[in-house]
């Protein structure tokens, strides 16, 4: 008795260590990666070395889009709310697409290139892919201004808001530009929207010509005066493509 006793004391099983409750990292904050300062520093010091270029895009672009926009105007005050929009979203579409080589100059301004002229005429190509991104950005845009206070229309601005840089080092069509603005900004989006905010209220001093009337003379002051907040608005978005684009492909 007294040796199974024994025996059955040793083959007693020491009790399993128990496990830890595995602990639930918290979500830190993403950086953003680059100060508004940096921003607006890397806009103005890139239409500086690239006024010409520039400011010629930004003339064809917003040239363009003023010769749909005035008559837009025109069929509103006439009550013609349906037939304004379609001119406005065609002036769009237009714009947009003429707007290629805008990109790609400001990319290369803010990259701390020379720009290039001829460079974006190199890939006409690419003109097709803008055209595609263009129609379904200004659509999401100007129809999301008619509902929930336009609260859409500012969403589809911070999701696609990057598809003209892409389309402007990219041969991989314009829905595709779409869906790569869209993954660039993943949990950035407050950031962007604040930085865009900041953008948005510095071109309203380029629109001040509009303050003259919405005639001919003020259309014609606010293209020259958007051609060069714009300009430095497109560069100061190159330097944050850049940044969300390394963050991307880490």
């Amino acid at each position: 008795m007294t040796k199974n006793k024994k025996r059955s004391k040793g083959s007693t099983s020491p009790p399993a260590p128990t496990k830890p409750a595995p602990v639930k990292k918290a979500k830190t904050p993403v950086e953003f990666g680059i100060s508004p300062g940096q921003v607006f520093g890397v806009g103005f010091r890139g239409y500086a070395a690239n006024v010409v270029p520039l400011t010629a895009a930004g003339l064809v672009v917003l040239g363009v889009y003023a010769a749909f926009r005035y008559p837009s105007e025109v069929l509103l005050d006439d009550g013609r709310v349906w037939a304004a929009r379609f001119v406005d979203l065609a002036g769009l579409f237009v714009g947009g697409t003429l707007s290629y080589p805008w990109y790609r100059y400001a990319l290369a301004a803010a990259d701390g290139d020379k720009v290039d002229p001829k460079l974006p005429f190199a890939t006409p190509r690419r003109f097709g892919y803008q055209a595609a991104a263009s129609f379904w950005f200004f659509a999401g845009v100007v129809l999301g201004q008619q509902y929930l206070g336009g609260l859409p229309a500012i969403l589809a601005v911070v999701l696609y808001a990057f598809y003209g840089y892409v389309v402007a080092e990219n041969d991989n069509g314009g829905l595709k530009a779409l869906g790569t603005s869209v993954r660039l900004g993943e949990r950035r989006r407050i950031g962007l929207f604040a930085i865009g905010g900041m953008l948005f209220v510095f071109n309203l001093l380029g629109a001040a010509g509009l303050a003259v009337g919405l005639n001919p003379l003020g259309y014609a002051l606010a293209v020259l005066g958007l051609s060069i907040t714009t300009s430095i608005t497109l560069v100061s978005g190159g330097a944050i493509y850049r940044v969300l684009q390394e963050k991307l492909d880490d």
